[in-house]
């Protein structure tokens, strides 16, 4: 399991591998909240849960991700861990541990807007891949 970031014109691409497409989904919420804070400042003190729903796998990622950005945005919360428990063609349940953000402690790097279809791609494998476009 793993990622890294790739370079884009005025945003920022993250590719995420795993042995399966949830571990892979998993990776790619992490690198997308490496991008914001460092992870390893961010305690596990509060925890939600996500269900989307879309017509496709790759609507899942780009869904599951922006509604992360809204908790960002709406509650304040910062995340560093991830578990995707249900993924099928149009349905993803995961659960998110992470905790209030605390400026002086989690250093805050980027603010991402929002996750793109620009480029979206997602690869069964092994091992399973997930290339997502970010708005910064």
């Amino acid at each position: 399991m793993g990622y890294r970031t790739t370079e884009h014109t005025a945003d920022i691409g993250i590719e995420a591998w795993g042995e399966s497409l949830p571990l892979a989904f998993e990776e790619a919420a992490r690198a997308m909240f490496s991008l914001m804070v460092d992870l390893d400042t961010v305690a596990e003190r509060a925890t939600r849960t996500q269900t989307v729903h879309a017509f496709e796998r790759g609507d899942l990622l780009v869904g599951w991700l922006n509604e992360l950005i809204g908790l960002v945005d709406s509650e304040g919360l910062v995340f560093r861990r991830f578990v995707v428990s249900s993924l099928t063609e149009r349905d993803l349940t995961a659960r998110s541990y992470g905790e209030p953000i605390d400026p002086a402690r989690h250093s805050p790097h980027l603010a991402v807007k929002a996750a793109t279809y620009h480029r979206l791609a997602l690869d069964d494998g092994p091992p399973a891949r997930v290339h997502v476009v970010l708005d910064i």
